[in-house]
């Protein structure tokens, strides 16, 4: 479920961006998507996976803002994904990670959803 929110975490902002295709924007925004997926490097040692994943929520955030005009704010749900995955685990709370990765799920609907309305 952890590895599931954050590959959904790097995907969702990736479809609109690649949808429509800013040229100048896919590459910061296929860098933006390399760092959320460095958690999926610690996903065999749960600890620092939550780390791993609190840490770049963290700076995920400003960084959407920062980066909004340049389309990075499409990352901002990544970066709630990112938290949901740090608490997502199945060991110890099987069914609080359900709802997380339910929760997490939803928030990539609208983004893709109107990507692909677009």
């Amino acid at each position: 479920m952890q590895f599931g929110l954050v590959v959904c975490a790097v995907l969702t902002p990736l479809v609109p961006l690649i949808v429509w295709a800013v040229e100048g924007i896919l590459v910061l925004a296929f860098v933006t998507a390399a760092v959320v997926a460095v958690p999926l490097c610690f996903h065999a040692r749960p600890t620092w996976f939550g780390r791993a994943a609190g840490t770049v929520a963290a700076l995920l955030v400003p960084w959407a803002f920062i980066g909004a005009m340049a389309g990075m704010f499409l990352f901002f749900p990544s970066a709630l994904q990112l938290l949901l995955a740090a608490g997502a685990d199945p060991r110890r709370r099987p069914t609080a990670a359900k709802v997380m990765a339910g929760v997490g799920l939803l928030l990539s609907v609208p983004v893709v959803r109107q990507a692909l309305r677009s």
